[in-house]
């Protein structure tokens, strides 16, 4: 690994201060079968974003469409949280909201459209300004000039390195890792009706591991480019897109987060 991929929490500050993770507790018969007699808690990659004024949080549409499937299939799911904690060492708990996941989010899971966003509430908001937590401004996102930002960078939580608990104290630690472009889609990876993004996975760029991990439990996760390694407090980035999949070996696929969040201002606009 260089020395230019050795990043400091201060240098990815401005990066992980617009990561979350949504989580929620599913109670079903099969849920508690399958995890040993106790409820299975469920923990997502996400980010916050400021969509004309609107603080939302997004993340991969399978996310939702799989909880969807699980609920008519017998799940029943509660406790809804927003949880900081990985990229801020405040101290708090999570944050529980309240999430309906038929009138609360909008999703897309459709042959490579894999968007899903939630509505933040006030209270929701002020919670995670309280901790730091800040919405990834229009200028990164809403940008012309994507091509003058090829470092990507992705953060997310993989399962791989979390112990959820119901009934006790769970851990998790995020991952920040350097990903490749690629032009062409690579093996492993399903051709899609909509078009996505590829990139292969640097797992050298992990400190202290160095080798390759499941990523399983990354998707939802933003992926953000800047000019060249985010050294520092004051470069500029991109949002470029939100990770979708993974050929379970060394590359992803990223749907491009401009025209979902551009449909979304949309939207905002004609509800006013």
């Amino acid at each position: 690994m260089t020395d230019e991929l050795v990043l400091g929490s201060e240098d990815l500050e401005r990066l992980h201060r617009h990561f979350i993770n949504l989580m929620c507790v599913d109670s079903g018969p099969a849920a508690v079968v399958n995890n040993w007699g106790r409820p299975k808690i469920y923990n997502f990659s996400a980010f916050v974003v400021d969509v004309e004024g609107v603080w939302l949080a997004i993340t991969a549409g399978h996310v939702f469409d799989e909880l969807r499937q699980a609920v008519a299939a017998g799940a029943a799911l509660s406790d809804w949280q927003i949880d900081d904690s990985m990229v801020k060492d405040h101290g708090y708990p999570a944050y529980r909201i309240a999430l309906d996941l038929q009138r609360d989010v909008i999703f897309f899971n459709d042959d490579g459209l894999d968007y899903g966003a939630y509505i933040l509430d006030p209270m929701a908001r002020r919670a995670l300004e309280a901790s730091g937590i800040c919405p990834v401004p229009e200028d990164s996102w809403n940008a012309e000039d994507f091509t003058d930002f090829p470092f990507w960078t992705l953060i997310g939580s993989p399962s791989q390195f979390s112990e959820l608990k119901h009934d006790g104290p769970s851990s998790k630690r995020h991952v920040t890792v350097h990903l490749l472009p690629l032009e062409d889609r690579p093996d492993g990876i399903d051709e899609t009706k909509y078009c996505r993004l590829y990139a292969d996975v640097d797992f050298a760029s992990v400190a202290d591991w160095e080798k390759q991990f499941n990523i399983g439990g990354m998707s939802g996760g933003p992926i953000f480019g800047t000019a060249r390694p985010p050294k520092g407090a004051a470069y500029r980035y991109r949002l470029i897109g939100i990770q979708s999949a993974w050929n379970r070996r060394d590359s992803v696929a990223l749907c491009a987060a401009q025209p979902f969040l551009r449909a979304l201002a949309g939207l905002v606009k004609q509800s006013r």
